[in-house]
Parts: structure tokens; C-alpha cells; sequence
């Protein structure tokens, strides 16, 4: 079963997509079917880059479904896309900014079944929020009230692995390095 330790890698991969980032991890759908989904043209000369003022997101194939990376972004957290993307599946997304505010977003089958911020996940809400509990405490994540200056460990790391444990999706430095489709959020946010 997948860890936190299987994604220290992270960290290190690209240091400054780890400071600022939302990766979504999508259960059973292509990259072109959530772009679809999500009213999102590809544009197939572009590099994330260029999207830095409005909002960029790639997505790439993995086993299992999709991984969507939105460097500095956050729009797959919001809820009407996280209803609108997980419409017939599931969604996890794990979003961190550069002030650290940090989120975990579950999804399914249209509704957001679970969020926390991944920094205090004893504080959920969603219309299940205690859905995600056995492996939130299989990963060793405080699932009620604890002393603040408890190291429990990284929480992304831990919020990566969650969300990969949930969806069956796994977020590699290839689905990062080598996206299938790129394109803006902009309509999104």
C-alpha cells in the first residue's frame, strides 16, 4: 500500500512546482475526456508556461486515469469543478500556495465527500466527511483533535499518498514532465 514515502521524491523532482501547486488525480477518464469535461482546449504549441497569468494545467495518462498539475493553481479544489469532474467517478486533489495554505478535496460521483486542509486534517467537512478515516489514519494522519506542535509528518506527502490510495491514480515525475495535453483554467476560476 502506497505511503508518503513513496512520494519523497516530490520534494526534489521540480522545487518549485512543490512550493505552489494543485495536482488532481482523476479515477477511469483520459487526459482529452477531462479537458471535455472541464471545457478546456488543449493547445498543442503551448508550455504551461505561457499560461502563468490566467492559470495553466496539464494533464497526463497514468494507470488507472488521469493526472492533472496546475503549477501556482487551485482550480480543481473549487468545488463546482470538483462536482463537475468526479460526475460518474472520483477525484482527490491536493493543493498547496506559497503562504502554505493547503487543501485536500475528494470527490465523487458529483459532490465533494471530503475536504480538509491537509495541515489539520482533523478538521473535515464534505457530505461524508469521515469517509476517507481508516486510510487517513493507515497513513498516520490526526484524525481528531491534536497538540499543534505534533510532527505527524509532511502533510503533502501524506495528502499525495491519500489521494492516490483513494483514487487508484499515481501522480510520477513523468505524468509532471511529459503532459499530454496543456492548456488554461482561466474560465475556471
Amino acid at each position: 500500500m502506497v505511503t508518503a514515502d513513496d512520494y519523497a521524491w516530490f520534494d526534489e523532482h521540480d522545487v518549485s512546482l512543490a512550493m505552489a501547486f494543485c495536482a488532481t488525480f482523476v479515477r477511469g477518464l483520459t487526459p482529452a475526456e477531462v479537458f471535455a469535461r472541464l471545457g478546456i482546449f488543449a493547445d498543442p504549441e503551448a508550455e504551461v508556461e505561457d499560461f502563468a497569468d490566467e492559470g495553466g494545467i496539464t494533464a497526463a495518462a497514468v494507470e488507472g486515469g488521469t493526472i492533472l498539475v496546475e503549477p501556482n493553481g487551485y482550480a480543481c479544489t473549487l468545488d463546482a469543478v470538483a462536482r463537475r469532474l468526479s460526475v460518474g467517478t472520483v477525484t482527490a486533489a491536493v493543493f498547496l500556495n506559497v503562504n502554505a495554505h493547503q487543501q485536500f478535496v475528494y470527490a465523487a460521483d458529483g459532490r465533494v465527500v471530503t475536504w480538509f486542509e491537509t495541515d489539520g486534517p482533523d478538521a473535515r467537512t464534505g457530505s461524508d466527511p469521515d469517509r476517507l478515516l481508516a486510510e487517513m489514519v493507515e497513513l498516520g494522519m490526526p484524525v481528531e483533535d491534536t497538540d499543534p506542535d505534533e510532527d505527524w509528518g509532511d502533510p503533502i506527502l501524506m495528502a499525495l499518498a491519500l489521494a492516490e490510495r483513494v483514487t487508484g491514480v499515481r501522480l510520477t515525475p513523468q505524468s509532471i514532465d511529459e503532459p499530454e495535453l496543456i492548456g488554461s483554467t482561466a474560465h475556471l476560476t
